[in-house]
């Protein structure tokens, strides 16, 4: 259009140029000349047209003419009206041919208008082009391009050969389109990979180029492992593999796996099978890798077993831990896959892997064993010892008899649950406050019931005995108990010494019954903490049995020392009240209440410590670390020490009267 109006205002300047007051020309309409489109050929007269002729030709060929009179217009004579291929516009002075040619011609064509009329005569031209449709070209002319993820393509464009002008559009994958010459591509993404090509159009046609291929690089993407596996856990012993592992690569990755170690590698996208050992468990790495980057995907192999290499924290299979303490220092470990559950199971229990013990009594003394196990296979278990140090407890199962003019016998029965073992200290006074001590050495026995005989005592003579206990914790001290001694006039005709073995006699023979009574009693499971039938019907006083058994019997005269056994507790000779056993709680000596109600005493075995070396003196303490228990068996007769007998006066004769 806009070509068209310049000629047109050419034609004008023309005109007025060379002074015309009208203007005289040819036009066409379109500006080209293609087969089968029909071109429109305006011959502008400038006059009237009124009893004129015009006259269209192609180069020399005549097209046809034009005749018009005041009325009509007329094809080629004054008799045949113009058909659909020309026309009159008297209005405007315009004569139209409509031209249609066959074919396109092989140039561009000239058009001629020749005009008489009333006016004058004259002969106007145009030229018409014919229509051109060729092959685009590109520029650069490079056909492939290679382009890294997120980058840019450099600007490609399309110069089209055409006439009339040629519309212009670039295509691409997936649905690309864009209008112009210039093919732009910024941030480039994986979408953008693929061929690209100028398509020109016209009234000929259309035409497109040979397609430009784009390729979009970039590195290993959507990884994946074929089983898709992520966690695999498994028993060892067991296999794993073959595992494909794959990635979306360009250009194409390289592949190799990696051992949990870090050390082993498996060139290539597939782990091969292999058995499974516990250095296996952990992450194995599939690695894929091209030049634009690298990426890697991971499955975690877990490794099962059952418990194994169970083992102690501190090491060792012996503890030791002081009364009333806090007991929370093993702990009980194991190798297991998958998490191990521990049970502590003895005196006391724990559900976790730490021992712990608040406040620990004795009586959580013993074995505990450590079991572990988990879901995978069989328990295993590791046993330790814990041995609780105990005070010194107050010595109330106790009796003092004054058996002579100088010597008094005292029975204990000590706590064998204290550990370390007791060191003992007799301890009497009389009323003028003078306090003495008795040192002694305990025989080689292993005996719960002590006798001792003290001498050197002055006669009638009210004592007040006490007897001190002692270890490397502390001390405790029994309640007083008296007894007075005998005059010298009293042991007339009986010897001090025999009336002191008669007593220790007395009272061996009492442990004798109270060690049948507990026998036949637990003989027929009638054994309780509740003692229903004491020895000699005064279970809390050992004078009263004394003073009975001295009546019954003098056979095997002399002190017995008893190894006993029991399994009750808190039994009382010597108590309060006639008739009751005493569960009471002792008091140390600082006061403090220490229930031992629930405590037992078990059998002893033969692998204990024997209290051989034992020493009780007032001076030391000996601290032995042997757990004690009561026995009530093996009643053994101790040699009776040998007393002289004091020497007897004679009487003075008497005089004869001579």
């Amino acid at each position: 259009m806009m070509k068209m109006f310049g000629v047109l205002l050419s034609v004008v300047i023309v005109c007025i140029m060379k002074g015309h007051v009208s203007c005289r020309n040819l036009t066409a309409s379109p500006n080209y000349l293609h087969g089968g489109t029909q071109l429109t050929l305006t011959c502008d007269v400038g006059d009237s047209i009124v009893n004129s002729t015009a006259t269209f030709r192609r180069n020399l060929e005549e097209l046809g003419s034009i005749q018009s009179d005041i009325n009509n217009c007329y094809v080629n004579s004054s008799s045949t009206l113009c058909p659909s291929t020309c026309s009159c516009d008297e209005n405007n002075n315009l004569m139209i041919w409509k031209y249609t040619p066959s074919s396109t011609p092989s140039s561009d064509q000239i058009f001629y208008c020749d005009f008489i009329g009333d006016s004058g005569s004259f002969t106007t031209s145009t030229t018409v082009k014919r229509a051109v449709l060729q092959l685009p070209t590109i520029s650069p002319s490079t056909s492939s391009y290679n382009v890294t993820i997120g980058g840019q393509l450099p600007p490609i464009k399309c110069t089209e050969a055409c006439w009339p002008a040629c519309n212009v559009k670039w295509t691409g994958p997936n649905g690309f389109s864009l209008n112009g010459d210039t093919l732009k591509l910024a941030n480039i993404q994986k979408t953008h990979s693929g061929q690209y090509r100028c398509r020109v159009e016209n009234v000929v046609g259309y035409n497109n180029i040979q397609f430009i291929t784009v390729t979009v690089q970039y590195g290993p993407d959507t990884m994946a492992l074929d089983p898709a596996y992520s966690i695999i856990e498994r028993r060892e012993g067991s296999s794993i593999g073959p595992l494909n592992c794959s990635a979306d690569c360009e250009p194409v990755c390289n592949f190799e796996w990696i051992y949990p170690d870090g050390q082993k590698k498996v060139v290539g996208n597939i782990l091969p099978q292999h058995i499974l050992q516990k250095k296996n468990d952990g992450q194995y790495k599939c690695k894929a890798s091209n030049k634009i980057g690298t990426d890697e995907k991971i499955v975690t192999v877990t490794v099962t077993y059952p418990p194994e290499n169970i083992r102690l924290s501190p090491a060792g299979n012996e503890f030791v831990a002081n009364e009333f303490s806090n007991f929370n220092y093993v702990t009980c470990l194991a190798d297991c896959v998958p998490s191990c559950t521990y049970q502590w199971t003895g005196p006391t229990s724990s559900s976790t892997n730490q021992l712990q013990i608040n406040s620990i009594r004795r009586t959580a003394a013993g074995s505990y064993k450590c079991t572990v196990r988990n879901e995978i296979g069989t328990d295993v278990s590791s046993n330790i010892n814990v041995i609780v140090y105990t005070r010194p407890t107050q010595v109330n199962k106790m009796t003092v008899v004054c058996t002579g003019s100088t010597t008094a016998s005292i029975a204990w029965i000590p706590d064998k649950t204290v550990v370390p073992g007791e060191n003992f200290t007799v301890k009497y006074k009389t009323n003028t406050g003078q306090i003495q001590l008795f040192p002694f050495e305990e025989p080689s026995t292993r005996d719960d019931i002590y006798l001792l005989q003290v001498d050197s005592l002055a006669p009638s003579t009210k004592y007040t005995f006490t007897l001190e206990s002692k270890n490397g914790l502390g001390r405790a001290e029994s309640n007083e108990y008296t007894c007075t001694t005998m005059a010298a006039s009293e042991e007339s005709g009986v010897s001090g010494a025999l009336i002191g073995g008669v007593v220790l006699i007395s009272i061996a023979l009492l442990l004798i019954i109270i060690v049948i009574a507990l026998i036949l009693l637990r003989k027929f499971r009638i054994l309780t903490t509740d003692l229903s039938s004491p020895p000699c019907g005064c279970p809390n006083c050992i004078t009263t049995c004394i003073q009975r058994i001295a009546r019954l019997s003098k056979k095997d005269e002399g002190p017995y020392m008893n190894t006993v056994h029991t399994n009750y507790v808190n039994t009382t000779i010597n108590g309060p009240e006639e008739g009751n056993v005493n569960t009471e709680v002792t008091n140390d000596d600082n006061g403090s209440d220490k229930p031992y109600d629930d405590l037992v005493r078990r059998t002893s075995n033969s692998s204990e410590k024997p209290y051989d070396n034992l020493h009780m003196s007032p001076t030391g303490t000996q601290n032995d670390p042997s757990s004690h228990y009561a026995n009530y068996e093996n009643v053994n007769k101790m040699k009776k020490k040998k007393e002289k007998p004091p020497p007897v006066k004679q009487k003075p004769k008497k005089k004869l009267n001579s």
